[in-house]
């Protein structure tokens, strides 16, 4: 919490590194994710608390940090346009390079009805995951949820940029282990062209 609230760098990543992968190690893989996520989400709470508002600047700083490693002002003036809107973080929606994403409880019609209607050139490229699509993945490569997570992250990338459906992507898969691989591999959403 200090460390967010005073943005000290060196006490920040040992802070995240705990809450990320220390602590959640320590527990069974399936409660690996939600024990972060939870964790996340109490830190967020106590920041609002301490700073007296949800849509506090500092508070879409550590958000955007949590997700990019980093702090592009686009990407903090996004969600702060989500937490001014009632979003909350690590709850409804999570950051990374490719822009911000919604769980499941915070894609709900009603609350993306309240989304700005263009945040910036950081969410440019919407791609929704849901939790059903998630463990589909983990079922048929078997595969952790983090690499699940990723693959799809890919999978909807190249749905979108190659206007191809994700059933006929999962179909190709089967085929193309090659391709199968480098969904597994590389990271898309490090390199989104914004244009």
């Amino acid at each position: 919490m200090e460390a967010a609230l005073n943005q000290t760098q060196p006490v920040l990543n040992q802070l995240l590194k705990i809450v990320m992968y220390d602590i959640p190690l320590q527990q069974p893989e399936e409660l690996r994710a939600p024990t972060a996520k939870h964790i996340l989400i109490e830190i967020g709470k106590g920041m609002t608390q301490a700073l007296g508002s949800l849509t506090h600047p500092t508070l879409a700083w550590f958000v955007v940090h949590v997700g990019v490693g980093a702090t592009p002002a686009e990407a903090v003036q996004s969600v702060q346009m989500l937490l001014e809107q009632g979003f909350v973080p690590f709850a409804d929606f999570f950051t990374d390079r490719q822009g911000i994403h919604f769980y499941d409880d915070g894609a709900t019609q009603e609350k993306l009805q309240k989304m700005p209607e263009r945040l910036s050139e950081f969410t440019q490229m919407t791609v929704t995951i849901n939790i059903k699509e998630v463990h589909h993945i983990m079922e048929k490569y078997k595969v952790s949820e983090p690499l699940a997570r990723k693959m799809l992250m890919n999978l909807k990338i190249l749905e979108q940029k190659m206007n191809v459906s994700l059933k006929e992507l999962l179909s190709e898969l089967d085929r193309n282990q090659e391709l199968l691989q480098d969904v597994m591999n590389s990271d898309l959403s490090g390199s989104i062209d914004t244009n």
